[in-house]
């Protein structure tokens, strides 16, 4: 009985081993690539945006500011519809007012 515990215990160590080795093994390999952003590349070229990409930055932040992080989704139908209204409405007022200082 002591040979056939002492090969269980054995067998059981080394099993231990080989997984604790897997398991060092895995965590050292990564799977993770780096890819470099549009603003990262722009930073270590040393390229400035255009005025037609600051623009469309522009555009696309308050795209991100008003669609998505206001929480529309957790109001009632009538204080969302008031909300929208009310960011359009001064929205508008702001490019009516660009405009007409522009053009007048």
């Amino acid at each position: 009985m002591d040979s056939k515990t002492s090969a269980t215990t054995t067998a059981t160590t080394s099993q231990i081993n080989k997984e604790k080795t897997e398991l060092e093994t895995s965590q050292a390999k990564t799977s993770f690539q780096y890819v470099e952003t549009i603003h990262d590349a722009k930073v270590r070229t040393g390229t400035k945006d255009t005025f037609p990409q600051k623009i469309a930055d522009c555009f696309e932040k308050l795209y991100w500011i008003y669609y998505i992080h206001l929480p529309f989704y957790l109001m009632t139908s009538f204080d969302s519809f008031c909300l929208h209204v009310f960011f359009l409405m001064i929205f508008s007022l702001s490019l009516f007012g660009i405009i007409k200082y522009i053009f007048l």
